[in-house]
């Protein structure tokens, strides 16, 4: 048989994980919910897919091990590639067939529920956040902590359902408006509410950023740190990225993220850790992203270190060890911004990107209803830029911004439109 490199759920820039093993002359099979796609930056040339497998869900476990079952019997795996949070176990478990490195299945079930993660981190002592199931909380007569907690969904993705509330009154407002929330992307609605379960944690204060990693075969190997740009009248919408970041706390930051890695037994592949950083004081998980940061992250890995990123991930798929010496010897900045509509626009026509923005992507259709939110749920399109500098990226990313047109009209300075960065963005090492 031949050597088959197996993708699951294929989106977006996993494409180029798939052309970086079909250059080394492997089968490509995918097994997809979703069409492939047909257009933008990241479409699918015919033919390139030697065999699509398509699954009506991801939510039955055993239909779904059936399938992997058959691919496996048909085909000479050696190599896989996943990049959502629903098939992440089901790739496991392919891997472990296989006799791939790998993350086990059961492992991976407890990265993605946020409840199992916090009480984990609390058992070896990572963590100082006080948390609670929301079934827990609903049954308190007297709110717990001094400050505000974040309430979200045990299995979540992105700021969907992510609420911050101060006390009980509003944590049961929150919950009121669960059913309110339209969540318009079909395998990330059917993956943050199958289970309705949801998580209360202690506000941790600080800067969010993440930590972006490479893990081969048990070694956790720090790439490096994103900083995030996020919406300044609400903080909790994430609206763009910057790679690398420099922050007088990385070392320490690098530090626990390997720690937090060994604990939680992420064993092979792509991870993201989203950390809240104080000025002083401990250093908090947020999220543990078992899988490579959304979007576009991988252009803005591989514009930084000048080299092909997916060929990376293509060679931890493969099972191969990996010479990380590169890390650290970062050639240039980029940034990725994610686009609101502004105030008031209920209809989206079109979205036109200036100069010297790439890699875009328009995340709806012409005569699309908008929502009149403002998370990202509603955005619009996304873009990356990149600059010699840190500062150089900052000035340009964020008249990029202002320039991009929504429906003819340039956003300009909008609400929806105007961001807030630690001062540490822009920032070049001395």
């Amino acid at each position: 048989m031949t050597p088959t490199f197996v993708m699951l759920e294929m989106l977006n820039p996993m494409l180029e994980v798939a052309r970086a093993a079909k250059a080394r002359g492997l089968r490509i099979v995918v097994v997809n919910n979703t069409p492939l796609q047909t257009e933008g930056p990241y479409a699918v040339p015919e033919g390139f897919v030697d065999e699509l497998v398509t699954v009506d869900s991801w939510a039955d476990p055993l239909e779904i091990e059936k399938v992997l079952l058959d691919v496996h019997r048909r085909h000479h795996v050696v190599g896989t590639y996943a990049g959502f949070e629903p098939v992440l176990p089901y790739d496991a478990v392919l891997r472990e067939l296989a006799g791939l490195p790998h993350t086990g299945a059961d492992d991976l079930r407890a990265l993605l529920d946020k409840n199992q993660v916090r009480d984990r981190l609390r058992e070896h002592g990572l963590t100082t956040l006080g948390s609670a199931t929301l079934d827990e909380a609903l049954t308190w007569t007297e709110w717990p902590w001094a400050g505000r907690a974040v309430l979200k969904p045990a299995n979540g993705t992105g700021s969907a359902l992510c609420f911050i509330v101060d006390g009980l009154d509003q944590l049961r407002k929150a919950v009121d408006t669960f059913d309110e929330v339209e969540i318009a992307h079909p395998l990330m609605r059917e993956y943050i509410t199958r289970t309705r379960g949801y998580v209360l944690e202690e506000e941790a204060k600080g800067e969010l950023l993440s930590v972006e990693s490479l893990v081969c075969k048990g070694e956790p190997h720090p790439i490096g740190l994103m900083g995030r740009y996020v919406l300044a009248k609400d903080p909790v919408v994430e609206m763009g990225f910057q790679f690398p970041y420099h922050h007088p706390r990385a070392a320490e930051i690098f530090e626990k993220a390997k720690d937090i890695h060994r604990v939680m037994g992420f064993h092979n592949g792509a991870t993201q850790i989203e950390m809240m950083v104080p000025d002083e004081g401990p250093v908090e998980l947020i999220d543990f992203n078992p899988r490579l940061a959304g979007t576009a992250s991988m252009v803005l890995f591989g514009e930084a270190y000048d080299r092909p990123y997916a060929e990376l991930l293509a060679a931890l798929g493969l099972g191969e060890d990996i010479d990380f010496g590169f890390i650290g010897d970062t050639v240039r900045y980029g940034s990725e911004m994610i686009l609101l509509p502004p105030p008031g626009l209920t209809r989206y026509e079109s979205v036109d990107f200036p100069e010297p923005t790439f890699c875009h992507r328009r995340s709806r259709k012409p005569g699309d209803e908008l929502s009149g939110r403002a998370d990202q749920l509603d955005g619009i399109g996304m873009f990356v830029i990149t600059a010699p500098t840190a500062a150089e990226l900052h000035t340009a990313a964020l008249r990029a911004r202002r320039e991009t047109r929504v429906n003819g009209d340039p956003l300009g300075d909008n609400e929806n439109n105007v961001l807030a960065a630690s001062p540490h963005i822009g920032r070049d090492l001395a």
